[in-house]
Order: C-alpha cells, then structure tokens, then sequence
C-alpha cells in the first residue's frame, strides 16, 4: 500500500506548544520502539529502503518503506510479526513479503554479488513517544502526531523531534493546507529526513558530508509532455528539499548550501524550458526560490569564496589578504534564510502540485499558451529548446573575450541552463551520446565560476577599501591582473562546448 505524509522539523519551543494543542483535543499518546535492519555494505539505505520491525501495544510489526511518485508518497507495507517476543526482539523475515512490491524491492536490493546474498543486521533503533489525533477537513482524513524521542546507534544517540501528517483518505488539497497552517502557526519547515536516514547517519559516519546531488529524473518511453514535466519538477526538487531539511536543521555546510542553490537553479531552468506543460502549477514559487538563491549566493561569497581567494592572496605575498572586514558571513544566517516562511510555503506548493493527478491529454490544449507543444512530440520540442540554447551560446563562445561583464554572465547563465536542462532530460536519449556532450560542460562552467569569483573578490577587497583600509588596493589590483587571463581560459572551455556533438539531433 502507499503512504502520503508530509513531515516537518521544528524548534522546541515549537514542539511544546503543539503538544500542549494536542493534548487540548484529546490526542492519545503511546510509546513506540522501532528497530531498523540492514546489510553490513547498506544495500537497503543505498536503495533508498528501509525495513523496521517496530513495538506497540498490539505487539510487533514489521515494515519496508520506498520512494513513491513524490516527496510526500511512500510505498509502506505493514506485516505483523508473529513469534512470542515478551523477552526479546524478533529479527525480520524477509518471507513476509514474499510476492508483494516490497519484496520484489527487497529481493532486488540485496540480491546475490559474486555469488553471496547479502544478510542483515541490526543497525539502529528509536525509542519515541508520540502524540497523535485524527481530525477531518473537507472531507479528508488526516492523522497529525508530534514524535519526540531518541535515535541510538551503539554508544552514540541523537534527539528525535518532528511533526507528520498524514493523509488516510480523501483529496490531498486539506493535507497540503494543514501544512501551510502548520508553517504559519509553529513556524514549522518541510523536511525529508527519516527516521531512517538519521540512524544510518548515526551509525555510520556523523561527520561525513550529507549534501545531496541531483539525481536522473525517471522519465519513460511513451511519456507525454506532461509526464515529463512533473518527472522533472520531482528530480529536482527532491534535491532542493533533501538540501534545504539539512540546512534547516542547521548543517551549515558550504556543500550543502551549495547543491541547495544547484537544485533550486535546476528546478528554475526546468519551468524557464519545459513549463509549457506546468498545466496547473502556479509561478507564485518562484520569487521565494530566487530570494533564497540570491541570499545564499551572498553568503557563500563571502565566505567560501573569500575564504579561497584570501590563500591566494596571502600566497600572492598581500599585506592584508582579508575580505571579510565590510560583512562578515555570519551577518547571513543561511538557517533562518531557508526556514523563511514565503520559501517554505514555495516547497509545499511544488510538492503540492506533484500530488494532483496528472491531467489527462488534450489534443485541443496547447500546453498553457506554447503552441508548438499541441502539435509536436515531446522529444521535437525537448530538441528545439536545447537547439535555442546550443545556437545562443555558439555566438558567445565566438566572440567570448570582447563581451561586456554583463553579457559574460548572460552566457554563463545559458550555459547552466544547456547543462541542466541535459541532465534533466537525458534519460530520453542515448547514454553514451549525452556523455560525449556534458564532459566538456562542467569543466567549462567550473572556469565560468572562477572568473565570476575574481569579479566578487575584486567587489569584496573594494568594500574593504571604502571601509578605510588602504593596504586592500593590493588585492584590487592583484585580482584585476588574473581577469584577462581567465576571461581567455573561458573562451577556450567555451569553444570546446559547442564543438561538441549535440546528443539530441
């Protein structure tokens, strides 16, 4: 069966409050153990599964969860667990699942490897007390529970706080706006981090790094324009969301920040080139996302930027190799930034446009006013706006070291966009042929950012001059010295894009 739940992280303070308004409307309360298995190389977790065997008062069950058609849908399959445990913890069965989509998931992910199926072992438990009540809106049936507990993996434990609401029965719209009011009310924000996903960071590896990259939309032969808009939209924004739960929670990290702010582009590119087949999706999200973009911007600028340019600097043999002296970064609280109230209310409308039913072809809609869509198939239309955007960045490449700082950027923008738009759509087209295409668009946007990063710090070592610091004209005029040669560098990447064989025609 399927599971619809939105989940949101928030403060103590938050937390007590909403458990005083429960507790105000007759919530019952009940204390739940979970324990969570996986193979030693964690085939389950690398599979985006989890299996649970977990304790309540009516005994143990035992449950696999996978991805659904969105962020908010899940695959859940509940079995009971028989056996008398009074003592001890049961162990899981795989053979509950036996002939169901959870079993066949099961059996792919652990699967024999030169010859050995993986087994299981226990990895991690939580221990929570929840807080539930059902309630019904326009004639949904909901179920909100407040989980306040722990995480444990051997020695080492975690708090555990989070509200989740469910959707038993009925339209996803009163589920989305309980999320909106939740937002508001408690200033809650989305987020998609299991219970699972904590305790397998817990037991592994707390310190490595959690950013995550985008991931290849699941687009299929026959999918229409429609289809392969919403398979792209959810590509995307499970990077935004998965990034911005992080930075929510408050790993403040320079990679995180920065796949938060490649997701959200992705997902702008996407509605800028496929929005012709939105169908219902509001733009009212898209001046939250650029908000936080532009604002996260600013604060990796002057600090992972600044930071990199200062070793230079100092190398360069500076008398004051600081850049930071006119705002430092932490003026910039990427926290609050991506809790705020217009972006989180931004995430819940996308993630609430992934749960409406795909609407069904019309042969007479011209797809939201582009009417090349009504006519062609989608790969045609895919084609022209990768053919629009190849064309455009010939011209800059041609003539790349004469355009102005404006323009330099413009093209650097289209060439995002060509690369992103690529990725998006490359599960249409030949692997081998997109390969051949993107190798050499990343290192040609990687020298893109370099330039753009001498513009900054020139800017930077500017403001700390204006703030009296005279020795800083060193670093104004060491930076301005590296310019020409990266312009140059650009022109040369950018030239060997375009020569490059498109993979589409």
């Amino acid at each position: 069966m399927g599971e619809i739940e939105l989940k949101f992280g928030l403060t103590d303070a938050a937390a007590a409050a909403v458990g005083a308004a429960l507790r105000e409307r007759g919530a019952t309360t009940e204390e739940i153990e979970s324990r969570y298995w996986d193979s030693a190389d964690r085939r389950l977790s690398q599979a985006a599964l989890s299996l649970r065997l977990r304790r309540t008062a009516g005994g143990w069950q035992q449950t696999v969860k996978a991805p659904g058609r969105s962020p908010a849908e899940r695959l859940e399959e509940t079995v009971a667990r028989p056996g008398d445990w009074s003592e001890l913890a049961p162990t899981p069965e795989l053979w509950l699942h036996a002939g169901s989509a959870a079993g066949a998931l099961l059996d792919a992910a652990l699967a024999r490897r030169g010859g050995k199926a993986a087994a299981l072992e226990f990895v991690h438990a939580t221990i929570l007390c929840r807080s539930s009540i059902r309630i019904e809106i326009s004639g949904a049936d909901l179920e909100v529970a407040l989980d306040r507990g722990t995480v444990a993996a051997g020695e080492r434990s975690l708090p555990l706080c989070e509200v989740e609401v469910e959707l038993k029965h009925g339209d996803a719209g009163p589920l989305v706006a309980v999320g909106r009011g939740s937002i508001d009310s408690h200033g809650m924000w989305l987020s998609t981090i299991s219970k699972a996903m904590r305790g397998s960071w817990l037991a592994d590896a707390p310190q490595a790094p959690r950013a995550v990259k985008a991931k290849a939309a699941r687009l299929e032969r026959d999918d229409d324009g429609h289809a392969i808009f919403r398979a792209v939209l959810r590509s995307c924004l499970d990077q935004v969301l998965a990034n911005a739960s992080l930075l929510a929670e408050g790993d403040v990290d320079d990679e995180v920040v920065h796949q938060l702010r490649v997701g959200i582009r992705r997902l702008r590119t996407a509605r800028r080139e496929l929005g012709a087949w939105r169908g219902g999706l509001d733009d009212a999200w898209q001046a939250a996302a650029a908000e936080v973009f532009r604002k996260l911007g600013d604060y990796r600028d002057r600090g992972s930027v600044a930071a990199s340019m200062q070793q230079q600097l100092a190398a360069a043999g500076s008398p004051d190799p600081a850049l930071r002296r006119a705002l430092p970064t932490d003026a910039i609280d990427p926290v609050a930034i991506v809790r705020d109230r217009s972006f989180q209310h931004a995430l819940l409308d996308l993630v609430g446009f992934l749960l409406e039913p795909v609407p069904a072809a019309d042969p007479n809609d011209d797809a939201a006013g582009d009417a090349e869509t009504s006519a062609d198939a989608p790969g045609h239309v895919v084609a022209r706006r990768l053919d629009k955007l190849h064309d455009r960045l010939k011209r800059d490449a041609k003539h790349f070291e004469q355009l102005d700082e404006r323009a330099r950027h413009r093209a650097r923008k289209r060439l995002k966009r060509l690369r992103y738009l690529s990725e998006l759509v490359a599960p249409m087209y030949k692997r081998g042929r997109v390969k051949r295409f993107l190798d050499p668009l990343e290192p040609a946007q990687d020298e893109l950012g370099r330039y753009v990063d001498l513009l900054v710090a020139t800017r930077l070592a500017h403001e700390v001059v204006d703030a009296g610091d005279a020795r800083a004209w060193f670093n104004v005029g060491w930076f301005k010295a590296q310019v020409p040669r990266a312009i140059e560098r650009c022109g040369k990447c950018l030239r060997q894009v375009v020569d490059a064989e498109p993979f589409w025609r």
